[in-house]
């Protein structure tokens, strides 16, 4: 079987060396549009401790030690100044993704699988005449890759502005810090994800971007207008942003089915997740597993492809409920900054409990995938 992977991120990457494992003799290429050294991004949250936690993809590195990776037991609030310090209640696994996402491009290519960089993507009837299967991994770049009407992209804004920054201040939790200024309200997400750097990321409404005049701002002063306002938590320590990671409004890109024919959706190319809720690489894995799955059990393409959408598509969408719930809590956030810290706890807590649990379906999918 011929199979090309369109995407070298995580999702394609794990995707394209299980597949391998698991089927040999099957002939799997990678193809990215971008550099091999274009990674864009600074930490992301896994979960659990390699190798023992198979959603974790540094489970699937031989030394997932070498990509330095922080594991965080707590998780801290801060609001009003006060800090409301508590258990994550399961470990979390921060790691840089430009180290995660080249050590398992290096394990695709020691497995056999060429991975080709800066590739021009061909047409639909290119892509069916020359593969058997095709694999499109390549996140949120819905406009990108033309692809069969059936797969067409539902696509949302978010009406909160938010920025990924890295910064070299080091915080040993799960970190949610409200801050309030003269302009509004401003959410952080901080992590360390090696010995030497953290992500920082930071949201606020439409409304304090607009008063804060941050669209107006160089890159530089508003990294430091934002710095400045979450001075208490970095000291003196920089934000640091990438080329074209500036602010934005969170898009959620959605499919009503995961394949057509012989193409097939994975990753954040089939869904993506409001970074709230931290399991977007967790999908990743857990996805591609049960494509390789399926793919190993089914007799033909087809019925692979079918089983694939009935176990992918009610998991995917349980991920949108929950990281829907999740932005729109912070896009409300306005409405609860004059609780307490113990009362904005909870209700941070709560935001999801209407809904059935997410772990529970994520472990459910992977244990039939590696067949547990």
């Amino acid at each position: 079987m011929k199979i090309l992977v369109i995407g070298a991120g995580p999702a394609g990457l794990i995707f394209a060396s299980q597949m391998k494992q698991a089927q040999p003799a099957w002939d799997i290429s990678v193809a990215e549009k971008n550099t091999q050294e274009e990674v864009l991004g600074w930490g992301v949250v896994l979960p659990g401790r390699p190798p023992r936690h198979p959603a974790n993809p540094l489970s699937y590195l031989e030394q997932p030690e070498l990509l330095n990776p922080q594991f965080l037991e707590e998780f801290k609030l801060v609001h009003h100044d006060q800090p409301n310090l508590m258990s994550t209640g399961v470990t979390l696994c921060g790691v840089g993704r430009q180290v995660l996402v080249q050590a398992l491009r290096a394990k695709c290519v020691a497995a056999g699988i060429t991975v080709s960089y800066e590739t021009p993507l061909a047409s639909v009837a290119q892509l069916e005449a020359e593969y058997d299967l095709v694999v499109v991994s390549n996140g949120i770049n819905h406009k990108s890759l033309e692809l069969p009407p059936a797969l067409a992209a539902q696509v949302e804004f978010g009406k909160n502005k938010y920025i990924w920054y890295g910064t070299t201040q080091l915080f040993d939790q799960m970190n949610l810090v409200f801050r309030e200024n003269s302009n509004g309200v401003f959410a952080g997400h901080a992590y360390k994800y090696s010995d030497t750097m953290s992500t920082f990321i930071v949201e606020c409404s439409e409304e304090t971007y607009a008063k804060a005049e941050l669209e107006f701002r160089s890159e530089r002063d508003a990294a430091a207008y934002i710095a400045k306002t979450f001075a208490p938590e970095l000291g003196e320590h920089r934000l640091v942003s990438q080329p074209g990671q500036g602010w934005r409004n969170f898009m959620t890109l959605s499919r009503e089915v995961a394949s057509d024919g012989k193409f097939v959706l994975i990753g954040d190319a089939l869904q993506s997740g409001h970074f709230s809720i931290g399991h977007g690489t967790t999908m990743a894995v857990v996805v591609a597993q049960l494509l390789v799955k399926t793919l190993s059990a089914e007799a033909g393409t087809a019925a692979a492809l079918a089983s694939f959408n009935a176990r992918a598509l009610p998991l995917v969408q349980l991920f949108k409920e929950h990281a829907d719930a999740s932005r729109l809590w912070f896009e409300t956030v306005s409405e609860r900054v004059g609780l307490g810290n113990a009362e904005l706890t909870a209700s941070f807590d709560a935001r999801r409990n209407h809904l059935p649990p997410l772990q529970d379906a994520l472990m459910a999918s992977l244990g039939y995938a590696l067949g547990r």
